[in-house]
């Protein structure tokens, strides 16, 4: 059985962490390491479809983001692609990434629609 709980799970947190995230505005490298944890974890609720069994040991960042890019519509392929620029990089605007982070989210929410 694919993992639909575990990508429920990691969505939910995804939430939960995204609705306090602007708490930390003021503290731009807390700010960041929030953000990044957001985006990770939510590669891995996409990355969760693809999981059969358990893996033997947990993957690499690069297997993930392979898999939640697989995972999405390929317009969605975008959205993805501009926020792991966005994320990652230490020039950009907290508000730009924090919407980033909204659409990222937005497109989590539509690939795993059918188990929500």
């Amino acid at each position: 059985m694919v993992y639909f709980i575990r990508a429920r799970s990691y969505f939910k947190y995804v939430q939960d962490l995204l609705k306090d995230l602007h708490l930390y505005k003021t503290k731009p490298e807390e700010f960041r390491k929030k953000a990044r944890e957001i985006f990770q974890t939510g590669l891995k609720a996409l990355w969760s479809l693809s999981q059969i069994t358990p893996p033997d040991h947990p993957p690499s960042f690069q297997e993930i983001w392979q898999k939640a890019l697989e995972s999405v519509d390929p317009e969605d392929q975008e959205v993805l692609l501009e926020a792991k620029k966005i994320v990652f990089s230490e020039d950009k605007e907290i508000d730009e990434v924090f919407n980033t982070l909204k659409n990222f989210s937005s497109v989590i929410q539509k690939t795993l629609k059918p188990i929500l």
